[in-house]
């Protein structure tokens, strides 16, 4: 099994974000008339909350994406899919065990890291904060609550793709535990059956 090499994944996801970018500039319609701030900022915004497959629909799409836009958006978020569930996913499952404090510390920072940002730079409550905190990296992405500044854009993008992996890491237990007892269930499935059969 090769080593995933975190420079290279890095770079790739610099370079859909990049894609993205300019995508959501580019593309006719793709970010809604009424979207406040800078188009740079909204397209940069709007390319990782696609990646990260967050998608509060705030300003993108607009109700006028073309079909060639909608075909970009598609291809964005599947390829934001296979990096995040994929390589990325994968350095989470392997730096949090390296990580002071374990992986509880690092969640409890990041979670007061973005209670911190969104408090500041958005005026939202610190209840309001931890829970677009949550949402956000989740990826359920509501769009009840999102940012209205360009430095809160931003600041959202740049904690997305932070969030979306240290939410990976924390469920990775509970997806192997999951997958454990379904494979459990299977096993012992099987065996009844054939129990099943033996008396038959």
């Amino acid at each position: 099994m090769s080593t995933l090499q975190p420079h290279r994944v890095a770079f790739l996801g610099v370079v859909l974000i990049g894609i993205g970018t300019l995508g959501f500039h580019e593309l006719p319609g793709m970010i809604s008339e009424d979207a406040t701030g800078d188009i740079w900022v909204n397209s940069f915004y709007c390319s990782v909350m696609t990646l990260t497959t967050i998608g509060f629909g705030d300003i993108c799409p607009s109700d006028k994406t073309t079909i060639t836009g909608k075909a970009f958006i598609v291809f964005l978020a599947i390829a934001g899919l296979g990096m995040f569930t994929g390589p990325v996913m994968d350095l989470t499952s392997s730096w949090k065990k390296q990580v002071p404090g374990g992986f509880v510390g690092v969640l409890i920072v990041t979670l007061g890291f973005g209670i911190s940002i969104f408090t500041t730079l958005e005026g939202m409550t610190e209840l309001e904060a931890l829970y677009f905190t949550i949402v956000t990296g989740t990826t359920i992405g509501y769009g009840d609550i999102h940012p209205n500044s360009n430095l809160g854009k931003v600041a959202v993008a740049l904690f997305a793709l932070l969030i979306v992996n240290v939410a990976g890491g924390f469920l990775q237990p509970a997806k192997e535990y999951l997958s454990y007892i379904c494979s459990r269930g299977t096993i012992q499935l099987e065996k009844s059956t054939d129990e099943g059969k033996k008396r038959d």
